[in-house]
């Protein structure tokens, strides 16, 4: 990965020594990944799906991103379509990331050509996270990154579609772990966060994982190696989801947390979340008054999921005399050991709140069939 890395400074739409040796290192990763697979496939009983590693990042000329990827022959036999895991090695060589993604191609004037509309690529990836939401004990969901930057935009050797094949990366994330270069985790540690990532992507194909885990791998984190020491503490069981219950603990901890943040500072505070009117919090302090909806997470918190109401009344701000607030509570930890507990959080406040259309992804439509 860092010999990928260090040759992005020599990047050349053409076949030079640099990008023959970025093809051996690409080759290399691939053929280490089917090695990595054979261990895993056989313990998450995914031997029907026939996965494997193929480097990429190069149609007719090179690419300043690089890619090697994981997928299904049978769901994912091209990388323009279905879902898969794959490194992406930045443009400017800074880092690389593991990468729950998708195919981000569509046919187009007689050719396989980029999406052009972000906005599908980002619903998809949407709706994928949804999916997987429930995957409570899953280190991706807690700890995987929804924004990923390739450093596409300061590449000035390539076209416009280059350059909108490589934003489409970014755009088709669902979850990402980040390796900083010359940060390069170690071999076991890198192991361990492909096999994180596997059985999310075995849930896309609609394959559940068997029960069960990998072999224990032993972690120790050092200074070079701080996201080991974040991702130990978190569960590596595989496949255990949340139920109304947990749902509701963690819903219940945040806002706790929000109604403890209003009333130190002054505020009173009713919960009116019941009531289903677009907001969980009625705060009044003197003559002021504030309505603050309250998301809590275990994921890193980059994005929340709001229903159609709680959208139209922050967009209807005009016609409510309040002032309005997102109170976003993230990496929650949820502890089961003696019923469910949840505990910690970082939270988040953005006052005055309001709901530009561009940070919207619609995923889903309620279609009303029509009667014969």
């Amino acid at each position: 990965m860092q010999r990928v890395l260090d040759l992005a400074a020599s990047f050349s739409k053409d076949k030079t020594p640099e990008m023959s040796e970025r093809d051996e290192a690409t080759e290399e990763l691939a053929a280490g990944l089917r090695d990595a697979l054979v261990p895993m496939i056989e313990v998450f009983g995914l031997g029907d799906l026939d996965f494997n590693a193929k480097r990429g990042g190069r149609q007719t000329n090179y690419s300043p991103v690089p890619w090697v990827r994981v997928f299904s022959e049978k769901c994912s036999p091209r990388a323009l379509e279905g879902f898969y895991v794959v490194y992406l090695f930045a443009a400017d060589g800074s880092r690389v990331y593991l990468s729950l993604n998708q195919g981000t191609s569509e046919w187009r004037s007689g050719a396989m050509r980029p999406i052009n509309d972000s906005g599908v690529l980002r619903g998809r990836a949407a709706e994928a996270r949804a999916v997987l939401a429930d995957f409570a004990d899953s280190p991706v969901i807690h700890n995987g990154q929804v924004t990923i930057d390739l450093a596409w935009a300061s590449v000035t050797s390539v076209g416009a579609e280059s350059k909108r094949r490589m934003r489409n990366y970014e755009d088709g994330n669902l979850f990402a772990y980040e390796y900083e270069t010359k940060k390069i985790p170690s071999h076991e540690q890198l192991v361990q966060d492909l096999a994180d990532m596997l059985p999310l992507l075995a849930e896309l194909y609609g394959t559940p994982v068997s029960p069960g885990e990998l072999p224990t791998v032993v972690l120790t984190p050092t200074a070079e190696e701080p996201a080991a020491k974040a991702r130990k503490a978190v569960s590596r069981a595989q496949g255990r989801q949340l139920d109304s219950a947990a749902r509701k603990a963690i819903e219940l901890h945040a806002e706790n947390l929000a109604v403890w943040h209003f009333e130190t500072s002054g505020w009173t505070v009713e919960r009116v979340g019941h009531l289903k009117l677009g907001y969980d919090l009625d705060c009044t302090r003197d003559e002021e008054s504030l309505h603050v909806e309250v998301k809590g997470t275990q994921t890193l918190g980059e994005e929340v999921i709001l229903t159609p109401n709680e959208v139209r009344h922050v967009q209807g701000a005009e016609a409510c005399d309040a002032a309005h607030a997102l109170y976003v509570v993230s990496q929650i930890t949820l502890d089961r050991t003696n019923g469910v507990r949840c505990s910690g959080g970082h939270a988040r406040l953005l006052w005055p709140w309001g709901i530009r259309d561009a940070h919207l992804t619609p995923t889903q439509y309620a279609y009303r069939v029509p009667q014969a």
